[in-house]
């Protein structure tokens, strides 16, 4: 899913500038699925960002981590407008959703393109 949400958000930028990509997610307590989790986070950067760019994981504890509860909020608020009909958190933040949709119900879409070397 990681794949579909950074293809999405890097389909249309312009990478010249771009010297660092860093991904940061929550603390992943099973070790031997934190390092396939990672490996695969990394798999997918190598082949979506261009050769010079270079990337980091990194992972913190959610608890911890101010950007990780604020995006945890907004993905929680989006569910419940989708799953319960209730619109109450996302009205709080819908101004600053740019885009959305539900991926498993209207089909997959590609947003996995390999990099352009």
């Amino acid at each position: 899913m990681l794949g579909y949400l950074l293809g999405y958000l890097l389909k249309n930028q312009q990478m010249t500038d771009v010297e660092e990509v860093i991904v940061i997610t929550d603390n992943i307590p099973v070790k031997k699925k934190a390092k396939a989790i990672e490996k695969a986070v990394k798999t997918t950067l190598e082949h979506m960002l261009p050769e010079q760019v270079r990337y980091r994981v990194l992972h913190h504890a959610s608890k911890s981590s101010f950007g990780l509860q604020v995006a945890d909020y907004c993905n929680w608020a989006i569910f419940r407008k989708w799953e319960r009909e209730d619109t109450r958190s996302y009205d709080l933040i819908r101004s600053r959703v740019l885009s959305e949709f539900d991926i498993f119900r209207t089909g997959r879409r590609n947003y996995y393109e390999p990099r352009k070397n």
